[in-house]
């Protein structure tokens, strides 16, 4: 999960460290937000997650999970995961699981590739679906940035389309979002 809209089929990787950020400038976007995203790669498929955002509305979330890359072949990896997202001062307070989660990324030639998610959340308390995220993103590696540092595993530029669990899938409920990926190796 640690990408772009932070949502893709592919691990971090054993004793990796992914962080992707996005921000909203000035506030600007209505339906923006700032966030960040750390992915370590507890092992070559699961990876333990974590986000903390803040919305234009001034809404936190935080999110803690797993990921686990079920499928991995030259062109697709295929994840899912669980976790859960706690929401802070807003009248929706409270506590959503994220499962189940169906995540993907499509290879398409030199590090480019296609990759999102369909996530469902389900409130923890009354265990009611409360409806399906959807994002897709197209990653662009930076290759330049990775040579500025021998710890540096690979550095992408994320572009893409995402849904919330508040909305209908059409053209006028799809929100565009960004973000920088940074993929660290943290072994010695």
């Amino acid at each position: 999960m640690g990408s772009g809209a932070y949502d893709k089929g592919t691990s971090t990787g054993k004793g990796n460290l992914e962080f992707s950020i996005t921000i909203n400038p000035f506030n600007k976007v209505k339906y923006g937000q700032n966030y960040g995203v750390l992915s370590y790669g507890m092992t070559n498929k699961l990876d333990l997650v974590t986000f903390y955002s803040e919305h234009y509305n001034k809404t936190k979330s935080s999110y803690y999970g797993l990921l686990y890359q079920i499928y991995s072949y030259k062109k697709l990896d295929i994840g899912t995961g669980i976790g859960f997202r706690n929401i802070y001062n807003t009248q929706k307070n409270g506590l959503d699981y994220f499962f189940p989660q169906i995540l993907y990324n499509y290879k398409i030639i030199n590090g480019y590739s296609v990759g999102g998610s369909i996530v469902s959340l389900v409130d923890s308390h009354s265990y009611k679906n409360k409806g399906f995220s959807v994002d897709i993103s197209f990653y662009i590696p930076l290759k330049k940035v990775k040579k500025l540092n021998s710890k540096i595993e690979d550095v992408f530029f994320c572009v893409g389309l995402f849904k919330n669990s508040e909305n209908d899938l059409s053209y006028n409920d799809l929100y565009l979002h960004y973000s920088l990926d940074f993929v660290f190796n943290t072994k010695s």
